[in-house]
């Protein structure tokens, strides 16, 4: 019997490549991409290609699948941060619906930051109750995953690795370089995480 098929929101990050390393099929997941900000965005979109290639996954969607770029290229604040991850994954329980996955995994880090653990099982309870109010949803209502939650980056790396995927599969630099320009906020928290590899191209 095969796994329902479920649906792993995805940029291209360490994060949402540890999380499809955790799942028993991943053949069997849709990536979902969501609008994707501006910086290194060309290559976040090259790193979920790269990911849905190596895991043999067939289906890559979402807004962020067709457009390079969001119109917000600058860090939301915190409020703005809320609401658009609310957005994101109610866009992204619809999209599950629609396609019938049971599962959406959500690959949000909080580490060690209470503060943000709470707001996260926030979202995902108000976000769930707004997609079943959605008529497209049929009353089908997926269920949200958050496995990466309480990991720290070195854990997320970990994971990676253990799962037998590669890291240069993602994309963690916020620029358009060729390789990560490890100058950047990003590339110094996965350099400190202990990457072994640089992100491919």
């Amino acid at each position: 019997m095969l796994t329902p098929r479920r649906l792993l929101i995805t940029d291209g990050s360490p994060e949402a490549l540890a999380a499809l390393t955790l799942q028993d099929r991943p053949d069997q997941t849709i990536l979902w991409v969501p609008e994707l900000e501006q910086a290194g965005a060309s290559r976040r979109m090259a790193a979920v290609k790269r990911q849905a290639e190596h895991f043999r996954t067939d289906r890559v969607i979402g807004p962020g699948a067709n457009a390079t770029t969001s119109e917000s290229a600058s860090r939301p604040a915190l409020l703005h941060r809320v609401l658009a991850d609310a957005k994101m994954l109610i866009e992204a329980l619809i999209a599950a619906s629609e396609s019938r996955c049971g599962r959406v995994i959500w690959p949000c880090q909080a580490g060690f930051d209470l503060d943000r653990m709470a707001t996260v099982q926030e979202i995902v309870t108000c976000a769930a109750h707004l997609a079943q109010l959605d008529p497209s949803t049929r009353g089908f209502a997926p269920v949200v995953r958050t496995p990466l939650l309480d990991c720290t980056d070195e854990q997320v790396v970990d994971l990676i690795r253990s799962g037998g995927a590669p890291l240069a599969l993602s994309w963690w630099c916020e620029h358009e370089s060729a390789e990560p320009c490890g100058a950047c906020e990003s590339c110094g928290r996965w350099e400190s995480a202990g990457p072994a590899t640089t992100a491919a191209a």
